[in-house]
């Protein structure tokens, strides 16, 4: 998918950092002879990416339930104390 040229990908970032050069035959549309390290790369950083979001789904469930365990117990406190004794 070809995408604007004013936009580039963090993975061009990397390559222009480790050679200008390979950067710029990239942009020339020349394939690189590492083409499986980049996939694994892809691979890795795609799951690494599904563990975070993973992650944040688990914590927000975490404060879901703690808050309403806070809730709960402020009702029942305050159910205790305006129940004729």
């Amino acid at each position: 998918m070809r995408r604007p040229d004013d936009i580039i990908s963090a993975s061009e970032i990397g390559t222009w950092c480790y050679c200008k050069r390979a950067w710029h035959l990239q942009r020339l549309g020349h394939k690189s002879n590492l083409t499986e390290e980049q996939l694994a790369g892809n691979r890795y950083h795609r799951t690494h990416f599904q563990d975070l979001r993973s992650a944040h789904r688990q914590r927000a469930a975490a404060c879901g339930v703690m808050i309403a365990c806070l809730m709960f117990l402020i009702l029942t406190g305050i159910a205790t104390l305006l129940s004729p004794q």
